[in-house]
């Protein structure tokens, strides 16, 4: 077999074939015109009618170029006038056609007497060739989390390779000021924007417009819902404003990766581009914030800063929360809705010296509502030396677990800790931030110090007159002798008693005592009334509890004054201390 014949064969149809594959990407056509004429002659019309069909037929049609000529007789300025004249009589009979969308891709050159035929009938032409560009097909653009999907045969008369596609998100108050966009809709209603695009698509640098709807996926700016497309006006000092259309955007969830970040993202179909076009609704009257896009919002679940409670509370901390370790290493929980008859019983109250002390709040009459607490010191080795307590946190309550009272304000208390143990809430409240965005629609925040445990408080603002009259009844009341109990060789120390049956707490008052002693003033008058009552006294020093508890019956009483005062406090060491009071307060004696 005669392999070189073969190999030549083969190389002949590659050559036929690529002249082939050559030749589908351009089509030509020839009209001819008499001598000094620019009319088309009436056999003619069939080819242009010809080159009209396969422009209404084609949808991948690139260029269409004209090549007008003149034959070389008569003079050389007028015979190229006269080839520019035959090229716009073709081009005018083509365009008249319904084609006006293939303006942009005419290419007309005029040529004149530049000689091209064998003969002078052959000179007096216009060829029209028509470039063809691949076959279309759809399109992806993307930029970050953002993308456009552009189906095939979008753009009438022009391919999606032909065309430059650009998409830009406007995501900041810089990027707003930057385009004078104002968030205001065709009646001057304030808008609430989850982001806004715009998808440019040019030929040669001019704009083109689409017929069919391009897909845009947006990531979102904001966890708001009821989100559609408002459509860009621009005024004629050039600001831009909103009028809405009828279609709505979706929202996806997370569906792609960033920056190895999860994107939330939206979707919807837009048949507008070339201009802005804004996911939007008229802003909600809990937003308070001047961020067009919503300002802050309810942390996720992905968020290592915020913590969540059972009851729908989130506590949200910060890198700096904790000294000498990252906060994603420390373990933690969120108790957001404590009872105050849990926090505040009789047990919890020797457990916690001083938990229950909550005091007054000037010019306020206050209820508990309900005791929050970050449990961070029981998960963690050395807890105490990891809070930084100079660190403040955004505690979010639910709205709807704090209903609005006509006259009345929530606020929250926060306890002064030390090595583990509650000694001293402080009479200053944090207040609910007034404006954190759209967090206001749904949550009561407060910006309070990290001490891990708060109090919830309904305040009630109280008049002077009101003031006057409870200091009069304080008095009243004040007038009776009450019994009082010394702790012996112990300065400082606390006094907490209460019935087991009754399950309240009460905390002694202090006398002014110049000695090494405590002495303090109860509710009793009678000695006999001290003999059903648990008694706690203790003191931390060095961080060590030092204390002694016991029913009022094991009280001692002084020899010659008969006095009350309490056994000597002892050292209970850390690993005993829940035992040590439980033994009373949980009828296990």
């Amino acid at each position: 077999m005669n392999f070189s014949f073969l190999k030549n064969v083969a190389i002949a149809f590659a050559l036929i074939f690529s002249f082939q594959a050559k030749a589908q990407l351009s089509k030509k056509f020839t009209v001819y015109f008499d001598v000094n004429q620019s009319k088309i002659k009436p056999n003619d019309y069939l080819v242009l009618d010809s080159v009209v069909n396969l422009l209404k037929v084609q949808t991948n049609i690139r260029r269409i170029q004209l090549n007008g000529y003149a034959d070389t007789t008569g003079n050389a300025v007028a015979n190229l006038e006269l080839s520019t004249n035959r090229t716009d009589t073709v081009a005018g009979y083509i365009m008249s056609k319904n084609l006006s969308m293939y303006k942009k891709k005419f290419n007309a050159a005029s040529l004149g007497e530049k000689v091209t035929g064998a003969d002078l009938d052959e000179m007096r032409r216009v060829d029209i060739v028509i470039y063809f560009a691949k076959p279309d097909r759809d399109t992806l653009i993307k930029s970050g989390c953002m993308s456009a999907l552009i189906s095939a045969n979008t753009f009438e008369g022009y391919n999606n390779d032909e065309l430059v596609f650009k998409i830009e998100n406007i995501a900041t108050e810089a990027d707003i000021k930057k385009y004078n966009i104002l968030m205001k809709d065709d009646k001057g209603s304030t808008l609430l924007s989850n982001g806004i695009v715009r998808l440019t698509a040019t030929y040669k640098g001019k704009p083109v417009k689409n017929t069919k709807p391009v897909l845009i996926k947006l990531p979102v700016m904001n966890q708001y819902s009821d989100y559609k497309l408002y459509e860009s006006m621009v005024a004629k000092d050039k600001t831009i404003t909103w009028k809405p259309t009828d279609n709505k955007v979706s929202l996806i969830g997370n569906s792609v990766n960033f920056n190895d970040e999860p994107c939330t993202l939206q979707t919807f179909q837009t048949s507008k581009i070339n201009e802005f076009i804004n996911c939007a609704t008229k802003n909600p009257a809990c937003n308070c914030s001047n961020s067009s896009f919503g300002g802050l919002e309810t942390p996720t679940k992905s968020n290592e800063f915020a913590k969540y409670g059972s009851s729908n509370g989130i506590v949200l901390m910060n890198a700096g929360s904790f000294k000498k370790i990252e906060i994603s290493q420390v373990k933690s929980r969120f108790y957001d809705n404590i009872s105050t008859n849990e926090m505040l019983s009789l047990c919890n109250n020797f457990l916690y010296p001083g938990i229950s002390n909550i005091p007054s709040i000037q010019k306020y009459d206050r209820e508990i509502i309900r005791f929050a607490d970050i449990d961070v010191c029981q998960h963690n080795d050395s807890a105490e030396l990891i809070m930084n307590k100079k660190e403040t946190v955004l505690i979010f309550i639910p709205k709807s677990q704090l209903p609005a009272h006509k006259g009345k304000k929530y606020a929250i208390l926060s306890a002064e800790t030390k090595n583990d143990n509650f000694l001293n809430w402080p009479n200053k409240v944090s207040f609910p931030d007034s404006c954190l965005g759209l967090i206001n629609c749904d949550f009561i925040v407060f910006d309070a110090p990290f001490s891990g445990l708060y109090s919830i408080l309904e305040l009630t603002p109280i008049d002077k007159k009101g003031l006057s009259n409870a200091d009069d009844a304080g008095e009243e009341t004040s007038k009776a002798k009450k019994i009082s109990i010394k702790v012996k060789k112990t300065n400082d120390a606390t006094l907490v008693y209460g019935n087991k049956e009754e399950g309240v707490a009460v905390y002694s008052k202090f006398i002014k005592n110049k000695g090494k002693s405590t002495i303090v003033a109860t509710d009793f008058e009678k000695k006999s009334d001290t003999k059903n009552q648990i008694f706690l006294a203790h003191k931390l020093i060095g961080g060590k509890h030092y204390a002694w508890i016991g029913y009022g019956t094991q009280l001692k009483k002084n020899f010659i004054t008969g006095k009350l005062k309490t056994p000597k406090l002892v050292y209970v060491p850390d690993e005993d201390w829940e035992n040590f009071i439980k033994k009373y307060c949980n009828n296990n004696e």
